[in-house]
This record gives C-alpha cells, structure tokens and sequence, in this order.
C-alpha cells in the first residue's frame, strides 16, 4: 500500500508577503524564523513580518551547500556584494537547492571562460527579469591592465554578444 506525504507548504502568515506574481516554487525555513523562497524571476527572503530581499536570478552568480553548518551560500554575479550566507532550519534541501540552481542557470544565455595573462576570466551573457540579455565579465583573480589585456577582453565579450545577437 503506497505512503503519501503531503507537500510541504509555505506557512500562511509568510506566504501572504510574497509580492504579486512572485508563486513560491521551493523553499526553506531560515534560522530566525524567516524562509528563503525560490520563485520563477527572483530569490526571495521574506518572514511573517514581510519582505526582507527580493534578488532577480542574474544577480545571483551560484549558491553552495555546506551540510557541517546547515549554510547556503549565495555568491553574487556583480562580485561587489560579499557573499551571503543562509542559515538553513533544515538538513532537507535538495529541493531548494535543486530549484535554485535552475533558476540561476536559466538566467545563463551563454558562457565562455579564456585565461587572461594567466586569470581565468569568464564572459557572460544573462538574461534579466524583463526578459532583456546583457553581458558581464568575470575575471577569478587579478588582472593586469594593459592594452593587450583590454583588446583581450572586449574581443571576449563581443564574441558572446554575438553568439546570441546582442553584438
């Protein structure tokens, strides 16, 4: 005789901050009370107090999983906010985390990563919310600036512009 579970859900008191359009498709409680909320265009922490950060999918870069401390990770895609860390409520987040990362690759149009002066550097082309592509490089470590350098990069980028006819 099959066992059925019923789905977890997002608690009432939470669920009613989510901003218009904004459906829960996975989540997680927070430590603190509050619950982290993958929705279609955006990653949402919101509490029975309301909306504490609504990020779109190309901000983020990535998130990992450290199950030692029941942290997630967010690293993000501008590099100038410092990466932020989720205390999770739960050891159960293979769904989450599985949500977020499809949410966050499905903002990814095309990637293509070349060293640089020996630092790996990447080329990105991402799509935002309203549906509109732009590029972003990232470069994973220092780099020296210099007109080869420079050539370097604008021909990285224009390549992946192209590739998806933003050129």
């Amino acid at each position: 005789m099959p066992i059925f579970r019923r789905a977890a859900r997002l608690p009432d008191a939470v669920a009613a901050h989510l901003p218009p359009g904004d459906k829960a498709l996975a989540f997680a409680p927070l430590s603190g009370g509050s619950w982290a909320v993958v929705a279609r265009d955006a990653l949402l922490l919101v509490g029975e107090d309301g909306l504490g950060q609504r990020s779109a999918w190309d901000e983020v870069e990535n998130g990992a999983w450290d199950g030692d401390t029941g942290t997630f990770t967010i690293t993000w895609a501008d590099r100038e906010r410092p990466d932020q860390p989720l205390v999770l409520d739960s050891d159960d987040v293979a769904v989450f985390t599985s949500a977020l990362r499809e949410r966050v690759q499905a903002s990814v149009v095309h990637h293509e990563t070349i060293t640089v002066d020996g630092t790996r550097v990447r080329a990105t082309v991402r799509r935002r919310e309203d549906g509109s592509l732009y590029s972003q490089l990232t470069a994973f470590g220092p780099l020296r600036r210099s007109e080869d350098v420079e050539r370097e990069l604008d021909e990285l980028e224009r390549r992946v512009r192209e590739a998806v006819g933003i050129g």
